[in-house]
C-alpha cells in the first residue's frame, strides 16, 4: 500500500478541515487544534476589543452545536457536517483529479476512504483517534475546544468590524501551531495572512474567508461557511468487513 502517498495527500484534507474548524490551513504542513482551555480572555492583540470580542463569541459557538460546513478554495472542496458536543462529523473532500476523501468521526474512533486514487486501498481506514494526540492532524474536535474556536481566536492579531455582522483582519498562523516546522517555514509570510469574517444576527460565525495565496500563490482563497446550526448529524460505523486498521506509519503521520 502505498501509504506514504496517502499521507501526503491527506494533508490536504487536514488542512481543509483545519481551516474549516480553526481558521488555519497551509499548503504543505498539519493544522494542529489548539490545546483545549478556558478562551474567555481575549489573547494579546493589537485588535480593538469590542471587534475581537465579538469575533471571539461567534467563533465560540462552532463549539455549542452541531453544523453544516462548506469548504471552497482552488485545491479543494468539500462538505459536511460535524456536532461537536458528540463528536461526530461526515465529511466529504474533492481534490479533484486527485480523487475524493470521505472521513467519518464517531467518538474516538475516525474513518478514511480514498476513492480515485490508484494504488490505494478500497476499504475504510480504521484510526483509534486517540492515538492522534492532542495535537494530532486527524484530531479535529480536540478535549475542550471541539470547533477549533481557541485557536482560531489565538491566531488573530487584528480584526476590525467593517460593518454589520462583517469583520477583517490579520492572522498569524505560528501564535496557534508554535512548534509545527511547516509553517515555521513559511516564515514572516505565515504572521500576516487575511481573512474576513460574517457573523449572523444571532452572534454565530457563518463565513470566515482567508486569503492563503499570501503563503502561495496556486493557493488562492479558502472559503469556509457555516449554516444549518443544530442540524441532525448521525454517523453509522462502516461495517467490520469494510473496514481495515490503518496502518502504523500512517497513524504517525498523522499524529504528529
Amino acid at each position: 500500500m502505498k501509504t506514504r502517498r496517502l499521507a501526503t495527500t491527506g494533508v490536504a484534507l487536514v488542512a481543509a478541515l483545519g481551516l474549516g474548524l480553526a481558521g488555519c490551513g497551509n499548503q504543505t504542513g498539519a493544522d494542529d487544534p489548539a490545546a483545549g482551555g478556558n478562551t474567555s480572555a481575549a489573547p494579546a492583540s493589537s485588535a480593538p476589543a469590542d471587534a475581537l470580542g465579538k469575533l471571539t463569541a461567534a467563533a465560540q459557538k462552532l463549539n455549542e452545536q452541531s453544523v453544516r460546513m462548506k469548504i471552497d478554495s482552488s485545491i479543494l472542496n468539500g462538505s459536511g457536517v460535524m456536532d461537536p458536543t458528540s463528536k461526530a462529523g461526515d465529511m466529504t473532500m474533492d481534490l479533484g483529479g486527485q480523487g475524493k476523501i470521505r472521513m467519518l468521526i464517531a467518538g474516538n474512533d475516525a474513518y478514511l476512504k480514498i476513492t480515485g486514487m490508484e494504488g490505494l486501498p478500497e476499504k475504510w481506514l480504521h484510526m483509534d483517534a486517540t492515538k492522534l494526540g492532542q495535537s494530532g492532524q486527524l484530531n479535529l474536535m480536540p478535549e475542550g475546544d471541539p470547533g477549533g474556536a481557541n485557536k482560531m481566536i489565538k491566531s488573530v492579531v487584528k480584526v476590525e468590524e467593517t460593518g454589520s455582522g462583517s469583520f477583517s483582519g490579520t492572522m498569524d498562523y505560528t501564535k496557534s501551531v508554535p512548534d509545527d516546522k511547516d509553517i515555521a517555514a513559511l516564515g514572516d509570510k505565515a504572521k500576516a495572512v487575511p481573512f474576513t469574517a460574517k457573523v449572523d444576527g444571532e452572534g454565530r460565525l457563518t463565513e470566515f474567508a482567508i486569503d492563503t495565496s499570501v503563503l502561495h500563490e496556486s493557493l488562492g482563497k479558502m472559503t469556509t461557511t457555516y449554516s444549518d446550526f443544530g442540524t441532525e448529524v448521525k454517523v453509522n460505523k462502516p461495517p467490520a468487513g469494510e473496514t481495515e486498521e490503518a496502518p502504523e506509519e500512517l497513524i504517525k503521520a498523522f499524529g504528529n
